[in-house]
């Protein structure tokens, strides 16, 4: 129906103006013009969109119900032209944005410096929070999340998926037993994050299906950076994020062990209110996060 936009953009204009004559003279066109494109629209509709009297014009109830999407299409082509004027100036504002403390603290100063590199009117607010945040009613723009994300007034942007990786130094594996599947873990001193894992339950998926294993260890933390720490002073055995381990395991200080075993996958995700057109700021960072993360598989696997 794409040939009928501007019969729909005249009767709109009628019904805001409130009459023929009045819509001809704002759009610059003729009377007759205005009424022939409504009869045409009304033509294409198969039905009567208004009651044409002398003295007032009134909706019918099928024309109530279109014109609310013909008075969209105004609005909408407005925000467009908003749009492309803004990006044509400088973009200002502060960006509110709630992350899990471990998740900030490895890349998150990277993404903001990068980021207001070419946006540096832009104030980027980061908290680093692990108990979620209220989007609609607390002052924050967005929030990164780990699980799935069913609010059907939120928008979740896939980031990538969060898997571990079981590591330690190369000391620790040169003189501690070899490591070949889960339950040799049991022989080993695992660094546990009790924050996540209550339990002292590490559960995998390889080739005979899933395995779960209570591991043992002397030193238990709720913080998987402070875990990093420990592993690479060879204090143990460490499940670690692949985004808090891969820095340290290119520099020679972590080895991984069971990569034939995959841990549990959760998905990550950028997370805002659903409120229609976004401030340019906010759209300019999610493009930038969800762009950044694109480029760095090494941190978050792939979705599919």
């Amino acid at each position: 129906m794409k040939q009928y936009l501007t019969e729909m953009h005249s009767f709109a204009a009628v019904m805001e103006y409130g009459g023929f004559t009045a819509a001809a003279k704002v759009l610059n066109v003729s009377k007759g013009l205005i009424s022939q494109q409504v009869t045409r629209l009304e033509e294409a509709l198969g039905t009567q969109l208004l009651f044409r009297s002398t003295r007032k014009l009134e909706l019918t109830e099928t024309g109530a119900a279109f014109l609310v999407y013909c008075q969209r299409l105004g609005e909408n082509a407005e925000a467009g032209f908003d749009a492309v004027e803004s990006l044509r100036k400088s973009p200002t504002g502060t960006v509110r944005i709630t992350v899990p403390v471990s998740f900030g603290e490895i890349f998150l100063n990277d993404i903001i410096t990068t980021f207001q590199g070419h946006h540096p009117d832009i104030v980027i607010e980061l908290e680093l929070e692990n108990r979620y945040r209220n989007l609609k009613s607390d002052p924050v723009d967005m929030a990164i999340r780990a699980g799935l994300t069913d609010d059907p007034d939120q928008v979740a942007i896939p980031l990538g998926q969060l898997s571990e990786l079981v590591c330690a130094s190369p000391a620790y594996w040169r003189t501690n037993r070899p490591l070949i599947t889960p339950t040799d873990l049991i022989d080993h001193n695992c660094i546990n994050n009790f924050h996540y894992c209550k339990d002292n339950r590490w559960l995998f998926f390889g080739a005979d299906g899933p395995q779960s294993i209570v591991v043992r260890g002397t030193l238990r933390l709720n913080h998987y950076p402070l875990i990093r720490n420990a592993a690479c002073n060879n204090l143990g055995v460490a499940r670690l994020p692949r985004y808090i381990a891969m820095a340290e395991i290119a520099a020679g200080r972590l080895e991984t062990r069971l990569d034939a075993y995959k841990s549990p996958r959760s998905p990550i995700s950028l997370v805002y209110p659903y409120q229609g057109a976004l401030p340019l700021k906010n759209r300019l960072f999610i493009d930038f996060i969800r762009n950044w993360f694109h480029t760095r598989p090494d941190l978050l696997e792939s979705q599919t």
